[in-house]
């Protein structure tokens, strides 16, 4: 009986590592624009947060002083969020209503669903973006 010469082959060969590169690369179109859609909703809660402490802050100033504050300075706001992702400010006050807004920056520009948040005293909360109240409160 005569043996023969087997030679083990270990590794890939060229074609088996393009097919998979190509699975991952399709996986990655898939996959990133989901995150990113996932990263920008959950930056929205930084701007909800700060607008919702700072409607506590004019309810506290209102109870306080019989008004409403016309500034952030005078509620102790600082003007941008706590993350950094949203801008805060009072777009509308008097004695008796005010309006909050946070406007993103930076990245989270691009969330044209809600773009601009707003909250007034009266907890009406509405969006500037082509989302619905639902999608972004």
């Amino acid at each position: 009986m005569k043996m023969q010469n087997i030679r083990k082959t270990w590794g890939f060969t060229l074609m088996e590592l393009m097919i998979a590169v190509a699975v991952v690369g399709i996986l990655a179109a898939v996959a990133f624009p989901s995150y990113q859609s996932q990263v920008i909703k959950t930056r929205r809660s930084d701007g909800k947060a700060a607008l919702m402490s700072a409607a506590a802050k004019q309810e506290q100033y209102y109870l306080d002083n019989k008004t409403y504050a016309d500034t952030l300075a005078k509620l102790n706001v600082a003007a941008a969020s706590p993350e950094g992702y949203y801008q805060i400010r009072i777009t509308a006050s008097s004695a008796t209503a005010f309006t909050l807004q946070a406007a993103p920056q930076g990245s989270q520009t691009s969330d044209t669903i809600c773009g601009n948040l707003t909250l007034n005293n009266l907890g009406t909360k509405t969006e500037s973006g082509s989302g619905t109240v639902n999608d972004c409160w």
